[in-house]
């Protein structure tokens, strides 16, 4: 059992909260406790009105003789009125934080609804027949209901405060302390109560409802024990994330300033300012300045996963147009595509449309697909860039006539440090990492959308990403 903090609240379990558990585990169950309470209510209401309505048909429609509908129709006004109460109870506290007064408020409001519907069932059961009555299973149905909802200790004093309650009601009938009903129709024979029908409906009662609590309370009990473990396991991962997040931007950090200070050190030395060079030092001052390319690339790409990894990019989500935002990426890489012999084709429309997002990431996303159409395609093909509209979303394609992709390789084409074999050809001009495109999934689904791919090998590949759009309520006006 946890430790106590002074307080004195507890969950539903019985277990006393400590200060470091409740942003995790105690506010989640107070909106769990008031989220019972509010669906439980609202139920109730529909039993009611369940009520009334059955009785009234029972004798008249179906003719069960010497129903007691008035006094059935009373009983549920009754638990009507309670149920009410309850309702604004739960329905002002659904959904807030709660200091540790209402929240034992709230526990106490949940056993005491119990108890009356218990007691509620016991007087319609009285109705009906009492020990005759048809209608005993439903003792279990709220049993078992009580056993999910709370402890094992709390749903045996229910179970035990019901099975009491059915007890005094068959015996009340057998020695005539309680005046005996028995509708025609609902119930199967008047004759009166044998002692032996009396002890064999006590007997099975107890067990049914026993056995049930029992059974159903260890069950809940494993599910709860269960969850708690996820939820350490969980905190562990968060942790764990944590500490690599951290780790990785440090290594960052301390790994792009020494590349950045090479690479301009060899510029400079490349450029002369040391003396002139001679044609073999050219050229390993041309492969340091390559490696040092490639370098600072793969540095971008971990990079990019460590801010998809940050709360704080979150923060920067902003409406943005997605016409003229994609025109400015094409008139980037427009000269690029052109340098590598390709015949670069924009096609955009849906000049209103806009997307919620962070536009760093997207802009990364876009010129992730770009940047692989253009290594990827042989010299002389064909570049495009599309924008088309879908259903409350927007399509960014990206399309070339390069190597294309394997159907054996889809599978596993978005995972981290992939380099395809179909692009073996391509890759001793083209080096990577393999990140580009998982990195290109993670933002889109991060932004809500998904990327699609159409490919055939040898003929080309075109990407899709599809984001929803923010202003699908407005665009036709």
């Amino acid at each position: 059992m946890a430790r106590g903090t002074g307080h004195g609240v507890k969950n539903e379990q019985g277990f006393e909260l400590v200060d470091s558990e409740r942003p995790q585990h105690w506010l989640f169950e107070e909106r769990l406790l008031a989220e019972r309470l509010y669906v439980q209510s609202i139920v109730r209401f529909f039993v009611v009105a369940g009520i009334v309505v059955g009785a009234f048909f029972a004798r008249y429609l179906v003719g069960i003789q010497d129903l007691d509908a008035e006094g059935l129709v009373v009983l549920a006004a009754a638990l009507g009125i309670f149920n009410l109460g309850a309702f604004v109870a739960a329905r002002q506290f659904r959904g807030a934080s709660l200091s540790p007064a209402n929240f034992g408020l709230l526990q106490s409001i949940m056993h005491t609804t119990i108890a009356v519907d218990i007691l509620f069932i016991t007087v319609a059961l009285w109705f009906v027949g009492g020990a005759k009555s048809p209608f005993q299973s439903f003792y279990l149905l709220h049993l078992m209901l009580a056993s999910v909802l709370l402890s094992r200790r709390a749903a045996i004093i229910h179970a035990l405060s019901a099975y009491l309650q059915f007890s005094a009601l068959v015996l009340g009938q057998w020695f005539a302390i309680i005046p005996v009903r028995f509708p025609a129709g609902a119930v199967n024979s008047p004759v009166p109560l044998d002692g032996r029908f009396v002890l064999t409906v006590l007997v099975v009662q107890g067990l049914i409802m026993g056995l049930g609590v029992y059974l159903v309370t260890g069950l809940s009990q494993m599910l709860r024990r269960g969850e708690a473990r996820l939820e350490r396991v969980n905190e562990e991962l968060t942790r764990l994330s944590a500490m690599r997040q951290g780790f990785l931007q440090i290594t960052l950090h301390d790994l792009r300033a020494p590349v950045d200070a090479t690479t301009m050190l060899v510029r400079n030395i490349s450029d002369g300012l040391c003396g002139p060079l001679t044609e073999k030092q050219c050229d390993w001052l041309s492969r340091c300045r390559k490696r040092l390319r490639e370098l600072s690339a793969m540095l971008h790409d971990f990079e990019n996963l460590a801010m998809l990894g940050s709360e704080a990019i979150e923060r920067q989500r902003r409406p943005i147009k997605i016409a003229p935002f994609l025109k400015n990426i094409a008139d980037e890489y427009r000269e690029i595509a052109e340098s590598h012999g390709h015949t670069f084709a924009l096609d955009i429309h849906l000049m209103r449309a806009e997307v919620m997002g962070i536009e760093r990431l997207l802009h990364e996303a876009v010129a992730n697909l770009l940047t692989n159409a253009i290594k990827y395609t042989p010299e002389g093909g064909t570049l495009a860039l599309r924008l088309k509209e879908r259903e409350e979303a927007v399509a960014i394609e990206v399309q070339d006539t390069g190597i294309g992709i394997a159907e054996e390789d889809r599978s596993r084409l978005f995972d981290e440090f992939v380099r395809l074999s179909a692009g073996a050809a391509a890759k001793r001009k083209a080096p990577g990492t393999g990140l580009g495109l998982s990195i290109v999934q993670r933002i889109v689904e991060m932004h809500g959308g998904d990327v699609e791919l159409e490919s055939a090998l040898g003929k080309g590949s075109m990407f899709r990403i599809v984001l929803p759009r923010s202003d699908v309520t407005h665009e036709e006006a």
